[in-house]
């Protein structure tokens, strides 16, 4: 299983829309630290993926280089099901889930580090998914190529929130979430479709 740079880069920026478009408690604290802190700290709490996923990263990166090939690929048919799930889940809920907003106050960075590291998403994500990408890496730029390319995904779409809610004083209309959410959830079905293709094709016979 292979992958250039550019697949890598595409692939990972296109789950970290995905991921910052998905409903969860990050996307919620980002509402409520901007409705009730202002843009700053909603942005704070947009980059904090970078701060929590970089051991998760770490961990991917050496689970890739030391795994054999068979175990990468049952990773990648486990990471598949993964996505094929989140997929599915936003595209059930579209039209219903609104993004909740918690209470309470105190530093928007740290209360989004904390959040964000007792939810067990990411480690999921990153050590099915995130291995199995970055194992199919053949040099050292096509393996950062894919972190890369989610944080620059999921970091855009949260400040891209932050801003929208800081401008409008809510989230976009419910169409308009629903849909976002709808394509996201096409989005990760057509990453699971892929990275149980070429899990699959690179079995041994």
């Amino acid at each position: 299983m292979h992958h250039t740079a550019s697949e890598m880069l595409a692939v990972g920026a296109a789950l970290g829309v995905s991921g910052g478009l998905a409903p969860g408690p990050l996307q919620a604290l980002i509402v409520a630290e901007t409705l009730g802190n202002g843009l700053r700290a909603g942005l704070a709490v947009a980059v904090v993926p970078v701060i929590t996923d970089g051991p998760l990263v770490t961990a991917a990166g050496l689970a890739a280089a030391r795994l054999p090939g068979w175990v990468l690929r049952y990773l990648g048919l486990a990471g598949s099901a993964v996505l094929a799930y989140m997929g599915l889940s936003l595209i059930r809920e579209a039209d219903s889930a609104e993004p909740a907003r918690s209470e309470g106050a105190g530093s928007s960075l740290r209360r989004a580090v904390v959040v964000n590291l007792l939810n067990p998403h990411p480690y999921v994500f990153w050590l099915t998914v995130g291995s199995s990408m970055m194992g199919s890496a053949r040099s050292l730029p096509e393996m950062v190529a894919f972190p890369v390319g989610f944080f620059l995904g999921i970091v855009s779409t949260q400040a891209g929130i932050a801003v929208a809610v800081h401008r409008a004083l809510s989230l976009t209309p419910a169409e308009r979430v629903g849909g976002a959410r709808r394509l996201s959830g096409v989005l990760l079905l057509g990453a699971a479709a892929y990275l149980a293709y070429v899990s699959l094709r690179d079995m041994p016979s």
